[in-house]
């Protein structure tokens, strides 16, 4: 029997509404409250563009789960700033962090997915266009960072799903994907216009509202992009950095782009740590200690609480876990030290991470001043700006030292002192300098950074444990794809391979170019 033409049309209507309302809710996700809102995840965001704007600077602060298995376990074991007690497996010291695939699912589902809503909702409605503007800057933000770990990515096909019903998005190369990060910056950047009106100051976390903040927070996010690309686009990297010689920037600590943690939603490395969930993983490893130590850094009681044993005369401040250390080398011997002198307790002669990074409301970093006089540093070392490259590294740990003091106890703060005479002792600017600055002033909070700048660079230079720098033929360069993109989106996943290679860890980035 034939199906009536209009009983037809109305299944397939019905299907199509059933299958946009999976679609919001599983967009939606689960959305807990900030204690300064009153958020109610069991209504639908979709109404209100301030609700939506909070929620998607909340989830693009990143969640509990995939921070700490993706950025705390993985990644900065990589980087070193921590190191894992008791050492690794030999050949498993670079083991694919499981939190990758969350990561994605999180961030393409909640926040880009609901920024793109309030992007649609403008589209509708000119009057709406800044809060488009700033949702583009936060999706540029999260894409930048997707793309550094994975590469190839579904990027301008991508976020179609409630409009289009597009589940399957095809992905654009890494190449593609940053030109369109770069147009769709500019766009936004250009589009603020203060005779219309903007979100509520409650609803935009980072800036009150502060359209101006946002436009210098757009053109220093421009820079970072502009300056990943450097190596394999040269011209288009000048272009930019000429063009922002006389455009709003990050000019003050004031001016970062912070994310307020509290004690509703908090910072994740408190999280872990007040869970004991990870005290193995979230050492600070002997590459970060020696490094600052070694340079007399007045940021090492920022970076380290004193090890237990210190009060010793034979044990140091300062001791971090060697890096890299198969787990049954005999050099394990000279640490976890207190069974040993009869002290109970164990590893009491490793320091632990700062207190300062260890309370539920220390701020989340999306982009700081600090970062951005290093990168106008590097922009200067290419002749490209004005100010010397030593005056603005000089500034750039400068701003990180009094970052760190807006936030310190009386203990911990580092005294005007011991800032300029660190800064009179600074070598000169080149590049290794600059990106090690940049590195420290990553420390804990900017794992993602620190990851990409690290293989864009080889800087700072990692060491093992015996300090020898690491063999960077096997250290991984890339996230393979996640399982749902292999199972679900197979067809468009392996149009990606052709566009960058095979699926696998030391698959090189199309910004890293061919050295």
């Amino acid at each position: 029997m034939r199906t009536p033409k209009n009983l037809k049309i109305a299944i397939t209507r019905t299907f199509r509404s059933v299958l946009l309302i999976i679609i919001i809710l599983f967009g939606s996700g689960c959305v807990r409250d900030l204690a300064e809102l009153n958020v109610n995840p069991d209504q639908p965001l979709t109404t209100n563009p301030n609700s939506l704007f909070r929620y998607v600077l909340q989830q693009g602060a990143g969640n509990y789960n995939s921070d700490v298995n993706l950025e705390q376990w993985g990644l900065m074991n990589w980087t070193m700033y921590m190191a894992t007690r008791g050492g690794v497996e030999p050949g498993r010291e670079y083991d694919i962090p499981s939190g990758k695939d969350v990561y994605w699912r999180e961030q393409y589902t909640n926040t880009l997915s609901n920024a793109q809503e309030i992007v649609n909702m403008a589209d509708q409605d000119p009057q709406l266009s800044n809060m488009k503007a700033a949702a583009q800057i936060l999706q540029v933000y999260i894409f930048q960072i997707i793309t550094d770990l994975w590469g190839a990515i579904p990027y301008s096909k991508a976020l179609q799903g409630i409009s289009d019903l597009n589940l399957s998005p095809a992905y654009d190369s890494q190449r593609d994907a940053y030109l369109g990060m770069i147009q769709k910056l500019h766009t936004a950047i250009n589009a603020f216009d203060d005779t219309k009106p903007f979100f509520e100051p409650s609803a935009d976390l980072i800036y009150r509202a502060d359209m101006n903040k946002w436009i210098a927070f757009g053109n220093s996010l421009l820079l970072r992009l502009a300056t990943r690309i450097n190596k394999v686009e040269p011209g288009i990297y000048s272009d930019i950095v000429n063009q922002l010689s006389n455009q709003p920037m990050i000019s003050h600590n004031s001016e970062s782009a912070i994310f307020p943690f509290n004690s509703v939603v908090k910072n994740h490395l408190w999280e872990t740590m007040s869970r004991n969930e990870s005290t193995n993983q979230n050492n600070p490893s002997k590459f970060f200690v020696d490094l600052t130590t070694s340079r007399n850094d007045p940021r090492v009681k920022i970076y380290f609480e004193k090890a237990p044993l210190s009060f010793l005369p034979f044990i140091p401040n300062y001791k971090g876990v060697p890096n890299l250390l198969p787990n049954n080398n005999e050099a394990w011997s000279n640490y976890n030290l207190n069974a040993t002198i009869g002290v109970s307790g164990e590893w009491g002669d490793i320091c632990q991470i700062g207190s300062w990074f260890l309370h539920n409301n220390t701020p989340g970093v999306f982009m700081s001043y600090s970062e951005v006089c290093f990168l106008q540093a590097e922009a200067a070392l290419n002749g490209l700006w004005s100010t010397s490259a030593d005056e603005l590294l000089a500034r750039g740990v400068r701003a990180n030292m009094e970052f760190y003091n807006r936030h310190a106890t009386d203990q911990q703060v580092i005294t005007e002192l011991e800032i300029s005479s660190y800064i009179q002792n600074l070598p000169s600017a080149d590049l290794e300098e600059i990106i090690t600055q940049k590195w420290l002033s990553f420390a804990y909070e900017q794992g993602y950074e620190a990851y990409a700048e690290y293989r864009r660079t080889g800087f700072p230079v990692l060491k093992d444990f015996v300090g020898n720098p690491i063999d960077r033929s096997v250290f991984p360069l890339r996230m393979p794809y996640p399982n749902s993109e292999v199972t679900l989106n197979r067809n468009n996943y392996n149009d990606a391979l052709l566009l960058q290679g095979a699926d696998i860890a030391i698959t090189k980035l199309w910004w890293m170019g061919e050295n």
